[in-house]
Order: C-alpha cells, then sequence, then structure tokens
C-alpha cells in the first residue's frame, strides 16, 4: 500500500528484528531508522521489512470473522441483561406502587367560644 505525497512516497510495511533490539531514532522528528540497535545503542543488524499491505488485510480479514462469530454471543448477553433490568423495574415499581388512600371526613373541629364581655 502506497501514497505518493509530493516528493515522498509513504508505505505501509511489517518489520522484523531480534528480540532485546529497538529502531535507530530517525533525524526526522517522530521517525525511526531500520537499523536494529541494542541496549548499548550498538548496531546489530537491519530490520526486514515485509509488505504491510497483506498483514494489514490479514488482521482486517481476522477481525470481521471474529466480529461475525462473537456477534450472536454479544446480542444474547445484551438481550438477558435488557429483561433482566426489565423485570428488576417491574419489581421495584410494584414495590413502590402508593397505596390508594381514603379521604374520611372529620367532624368540625369545635372551636372554643369566645370570652363574653360583662357590662359593668
Amino acid at each position: 500500500m502506497e501514497f505518493n505525497r509530493g516528493d515522498s512516497i509513504w508505505e505501509l510495511m511489517l518489520t522484523k528484528r531480534p528480540s532485546d533490539t529497538h529502531f535507530s531514532k530517525s533525524s526526522t522528528p517522530g521517525g525511526e531508522s531500520p537499523l536494529a540497535r541494542d541496549d548499548d545503542n550498538t548496531l546489530v543488524t537491519h530490520a526486514v521489512l515485509f509488505d504491510g499491505t497483506k498483514t494489514a488485510l490479514a488482521i482486517a480479514a481476522t477481525c470481521f470473522a471474529l466480529g461475525v462469530v462473537v456477534a450472536p454471543h454479544v446480542k444474547s448477553v445484551l438481550t438477558s441483561l435488557k429483561s433482566k433490568l426489565r423485570r428488576r423495574a417491574e419489581e421495584t415499581t410494584d414495590a413502590e406502587t402508593p397505596v390508594p388512600l381514603t379521604v374520611v371526613a372529620e367532624d368540625e373541629l369545635q372551636q372554643p367560644e369566645p370570652p363574653r364581655l360583662r357590662a359593668v
């Protein structure tokens, strides 16, 4: 997979290098060189570069196949969870259903009579 961008070609590559090595730092910011170095920064070998397109397609195909296999199980789990939550909500609603109140009329409260004024 190549992209021509201005005066540079960008290509997707898969690299192979020995364990316990790292790539050399490139003078381009964020870039690395295909030289494989050890922890003392001693040159060990060159990395081997492979076409990354085939690898990317293989990874995409594997992810798609996994999605096809796993999707029905995920759907089943989500459906089960949804029904459990619905049942729990119904139980909670039943428990919290208010009991209708009956209003009972009370006799009028008897007010004490106001004090009478006496004529003097």
